[in-house]
């Protein structure tokens, strides 16, 4: 009986292990790490790190923020610190001066602009 108990906890304990090998997946960092961390929940796609399993996304799709008349890094380092402050009637976007530095905002919003 206590070698079937030590075989049950040993074979549990191993699928454990198995089942977390997915959490040590390399995260991205500069400004793909910002988008993945503070964007992805709302602006990717399916199919995407971060996105809904299948249809799209609550925010607007990101792929080619640059190419719109006006969205340039400027405007969107602007939008991303204070969204009512680059667009008054701006509603579900949250501000995100607090939660990112200057530095950050900053670099995303290049990134972003580059996205044509």
């Amino acid at each position: 009986m206590a070698r079937r108990w030590v075989f049950v906890v040993a074979l549990v304990g191993g699928f454990l292990g198995l089942v977390g090998c997915g959490k040590n997946a390399p995260v991205a960092t500069g400004p793909q790490g910002t988008f993945d961390q503070h964007c992805a929940q709302c602006h990717a796609q399916a199919g995407q790190p971060g996105g809904p399993g299948v249809g799209g996304s609550r925010g607007p799709n990101l792929a080619k923020i640059g190419a719109e008349p006006g969205h340039t890094a400027e405007y969107l380092a602007a939008y991303i610190r204070d969204p009512r402050s680059a667009k008054p009637g701006a509603k579900l976007m949250p501000a995100f001066g607090d939660k990112l530095s200057d530095a950050q905002i900053q670099e995303l919003a290049e990134w972003l602009a580059a996205k044509k």
